[in-house]
C-alpha cells in the first residue's frame, strides 16, 4: 500500500503538476475534477471491475464529504489522509464478495425491490411468481388428483359448482373424461369415456365379473352441466375430471405486483487514538516509518475486519432463524473407520452437501443456486483436497485479516477464504449480478474518513465510517456444519 500510494502521488504531480501528499494540496486535488479524478484513478489501480466502480463511487462521497467538514475553505492535513485510508479499508471487505454492494448518496435512502404474485381463481392463496408447486395458467381442475364423482342417474349435474364458479364466468373445457364406473360409490373400475365433440357419450362398462352396463349421456360445455343415465341400474356411480375455460376473464389468475421499499440509515463505527510528538519522532528516526500511516492502516484494517464480522454473523443467523431445517447440512472432516480410501478422497463427499444445499438455495428463491461459499482458511483445506480447487488471488493482496478468493468445481463457487469466518460453519449464497435479486445488501455511504482535527500538542486521529445493511431474501442463504 505504500508503494501504491507513493506511486499515486507522483503520478498525480506529473500530470496536474499538484502533489496531493504536500500539506494544504488536497484543497487544490477535491475542488478540481480533473485532478480529483485522476488522483482516484492511480489509487484505483489493482482493483478491477466492480471494485473499482465501487471505489470511485465512495471516493465521491468522501471528497463530498471533505468539502463539507472543511473549515474556512481549508482542509487538514490529516484528512488528505482520508482517500489511502479508503483505499486500506475497502479491498479487504470480503462481504463485497459475497452480498450485493450498493453505495449510498444520502445518509438515508430507500431501495425498492419488485415482487410479483399470482392469485388463482376463487382462491384467496398467493403465490410467489415465478410459480413452481402449482398451475397457474390453466383453467381450474375437477377431478384428479381430487376425487370427483356423481350419481346415475342425473338430468342436469352442475360440474361448474365443485369449482365453486358458474355458467355466468366459466364453461367447461372440451377434456370432460369418466375415469371410473361403480356400483356402490366405493370401489371403482378404471374406464376412459371420452365424449364427442358436441358432447354425447354412449359406452359398455362391466363392474363385476358378470354385471355389465350401458351409460349414456351428453356434456353441455357451455352451461357447465352433465345428462347421464344407465340401462340396467348396475353403473350407479362414475367418476370423472375436466378443466374449467378460461374463456371468461372473471377466472383467469391475476398477477399482482407489489414494491418492498427497504429503508436504509447509515449508522457509524469509529475507533480513535493519540500519540505524542516525541513519539512521532522517534518512530520516524528509528524504523524510517510515519506513525499516521501505520495507525491509518491498523484502524483501517480493523474496521474493516468488524463490519465483515457483522455482516457474516448476520448471515449466519438469518440462516438458522428465517429458514428451514433444509437450508442447513453437515459434513465430517474425518473418514469413518470403515472408510478405506483415505482422508483425501473422503473429502470430495463434500460436494455432494454443497450440491444439495446450491440447490435447495435455487428451488426457493427462484432466481439461482448458491455460488458463493465463505469459509474459515482451516475449512477450506476440505475443499483444496478437491481436485478442481484453484486459487484464483494471493493472500498478499486482500489478506491481512482480508481474505484470499478461489473457484472449486469448475467455477460453480467462488471460494473466499477469511479468518474472520468462524470456523466449522461454510456459509453458501446466491450472489445474484442485479441488484434487484439480491439476498443482502451491504450499503456504504462514507466509507472511512479521519476526524477531528489533532489539537495541541497531543496529536489524536478518529476513523469513521458510516454505512447500512438490510437482509432482503434469506433464502438466498444456507450454511454447512462441519464437524471434526
Amino acid at each position: 500500500m505504500k508503494h501504491l500510494l507513493i506511486e499515486a502521488y507522483r503520478e498525480t504531480k506529473k500530470k496536474t503538476g499538484i502533489d496531493p501528499s504536500k500539506p494544504g494540496n488536497m484543497q487544490a486535488v477535491i475542488l478540481d475534477d480533473d485532478v480529483f479524478n485522476y488522483y482516484v484513478e492511480r489509487l484505483s489501480e489493482g482493483l478491477e471491475g466492480r471494485d473499482k466502480d465501487d471505489f470511485k463511487i465512495l471516493a465521491e462521497n468522501t471528497r463530498i464529504h471533505l468539502l463539507e467538514v472543511s473549515v474556512a475553505s481549508r482542509i487538514n492535513p490529516y484528512e488528505s489522509l482520508a482517500m489511502p485510508v479508503l483505499r486500506v479499508f475497502y479491498p479487504k471487505l470480503v462481504i463485497k464478495e459475497a452480498v450485493t454492494v450498493s453505495p449510498m448518496d444520502k445518509p438515508e435512502t430507500v431501495k425498492a425491490f419488485i415482487r410479483a404474485y399470482f392469485s388463482p381463481a376463487n382462491s384467496t392463496t398467493q403465490y410467489q411468481a415465478p410459480v413452481t408447486s402449482t398451475d397457474i395458467s390453466g383453467g381450474p381442475s375437477i377431478g384428479t388428483p381430487v376425487t370427483a364423482t356423481m350419481q346415475v342417474p342425473q338430468s342436469a349435474f352442475d360440474v361448474l359448482a365443485i369449482a365453486g364458479t358458474t355458467s355466468t364466468n366459466a364453461h367447461l373445457e372440451r377434456d370432460f373424461e369418466i375415469t371410473g364406473v361403480s356400483n356402490d360409490g366405493t370401489t371403482y373400475v378404471n374406464v376412459s369415456i371420452v365424449p364427442a365433440v358436441e358432447g354425447h357419450f354412449s359406452s359398455s362398462v362391466t363392474i363385476l365379473a358378470s354385471n355389465d352396463d350401458v351409460i349414456s349421456g351428453q356434456v353441455n360445455y357451455l352451461a357447465g352441466t352433465v345428462a347421464i343415465s344407465n340401462v340396467n341400474g348396475v353403473a350407479n356411480f362414475i367418476r370423472y375430471q375436466v378443466t374449467c375455460s378460461l374463456e371468461e376473464n372473471r377466472i383467469n389468475p391475476n398477477l399482482n405486483i407489489s414494491i418492498d421499499k427497504v429503508r436504509l440509515y447509515a449508522r457509524d463505527r469509529q475507533i480513535s487514538t493519540n500519540w505524542s510528538i516525541n513519539m512521532e519522532q522517534d518512530i520516524k528516526v528509528l524504523f524510517d516509518l510515519s506513525i499516521q500511516a501505520e495507525v491509518v492502516n491498523i484502524l483501517g484494517q480493523q474496521i474493516a475486519t468488524d463490519v465483515n464480522r457483522e455482516v457474516i454473523n448476520a448471515l449466519s443467523v438469518a440462516n438458522s432463524t428465517l429458514n428451514a431445517a433444509t437450508h442447513t447440512g453437515a459434513f465430517t472432516r474425518t473418514p469413518p473407520a470403515s472408510y478405506l480410501w483415505g482422508q483425501k478422497y473422503w473429502h470430495e463427499n463434500i460436494v455432494s452437501e454443497l450440491n444439495q444445499l446450491s440447490g435447495q438455495i435455487y428451488n426457493d428463491t427462484n432466481m439461482g443456486e448458491g455460488n458463493t461459499i465463505m469459509c474459515n482458511p482451516l475449512d477450506s483445506a476440505i475443499l483444496e483436497d478437491i481436485n478442481t480447487f484453484e486459487y484464483t488471488g494471493t493472500s498478499d493482496v486482500n489478506g491481512d485479516l482480508g481474505y484470499r478468493s478461489a473457484t472449486v468445481v469448475g467455477s460453480k463457487w467462488k471460494v473466499l477464504t477469511s479468518s474472520i469466518v468462524p470456523q466449522g460453519e461454510m456459509i453458501i449464497l446466491f450472489k445474484p449480478v442485479e441488484e434487484i435479486k439480491c439476498v443482502y445488501l451491504y450499503c456504504p455511504y462514507v466509507p472511512a474518513v479521519l476526524h477531528p482535527y489533532p489539537l495541541g500538542y497531543t496529536p489524536s486521529l478518529t476513523l469513521l465510517t458510516r454505512y447500512a445493511t438490510a437482509l432482503v431474501r434469506a433464502n438466498g442463504i444456507a450454511t454447512l456444519t462441519i464437524n471434526a
